[in-house]
């Protein structure tokens, strides 16, 4: 992941508030297109106009092959209010982040996300590193909305499981249950992406608390009741692997 800077020259006389509404959409364009990552974007007025920065899954990621229609429309209105098309300049690597998955191909993929995490939630199967989401078929009109929307809700639930004080059993609950809603979001997310790339998309049911090793390890697929125990964690993180229902999970955090 990187870090680049975005600067806006402003070219003809206009209101600050009439710029930074199409800045704001092109930002929120980029998100949703999978460009850009996160949604926090800090932007500086400046003598020659605003400058934005921003974190992306590779160097290269805002340029014009991998815009959308969304994208295109409103980089094609900036200079109606007066900006120029952003200046780049590649800030640097981001140090804790994975680098983008490189692989050729892979035989499956992982929607996987944290609190903490601010990469793509697709992962490669194979290697574990991020794979920006605009390397795959759109899953939601022209962008990747149902995506990006169940990271946001999961994270959210992450930080209040993480957090300890209000909402812990709730958001416990909605990541680590099969019904519960955001699994069903993420289940239909991950269905969806199949059906674009034609690879398994495996779900993470999250798994906090248990009361012993031993009855963690015998614990059967939610979904089908089969054996789903691995010899060794999968990318040292998933010791349930179901193959046919397509579903990942640990060993209770508290008790490995």
């Amino acid at each position: 992941m990187y870090t680049i800077s975005l600067n806006f020259k402003v070219t003809d006389t206009f209101e600050t508030e009439s710029q930074m509404d199409i800045v704001n959409s092109l930002l929120g364009a980029w998100r949703m297109n999978g460009q850009i990552l996160g949604d926090q974007f800090p932007t500086a007025k400046t003598e020659l106009g605003y400058l934005v920065y921003v974190n992306t899954p590779e160097c290269d990621s805002i340029s014009a092959e991998n815009q959308n229609k969304y994208v295109k429309k409103y980089t094609d209105a900036l200079t109606d209010v007066g900006l120029s098309k952003p200046e780049v300049v590649i800030v640097g690597k981001e140090p804790e982040c994975k680098d983008a998955c490189t692989c050729l191909s892979t035989d499956f993929y992982i929607l996987y996300t944290t609190y903490v995490t601010l990469e793509t939630p697709l992962r490669c199967g194979h290697c574990f590193s991020p794979v920006p989401l605009y390397q795959i078929p759109k899953t939601y009109d022209d962008e990747y909305y149902n995506i990006i929307r169940w990271q946001s809700d999961y994270q959210s639930c992450d930080s209040l499981q993480m957090n300890c004080t209000v909402g812990e059993r709730f958001a416990s609950n909605q990541m680590g249950r099969l019904e519960s809603p955001l699994s069903r979001m993420g289940l239909e997310v991950s269905e969806s992406i199949s059906s674009k790339t034609g690879k398994p998309v495996y779900y993470y049911l999250y798994k906090g608390a248990g009361k012993s090793y031993k009855i963690e390890a015998s614990r059967k697929c939610p979904k089908c009741n089969g054996a789903w125990a691995q010899s060794e964690p999968l990318h040292e993180i998933f010791d349930f692997m179901c193959g046919e229902c397509k579903l990942l999970s640990n060993i209770a955090w508290n008790v490995q």
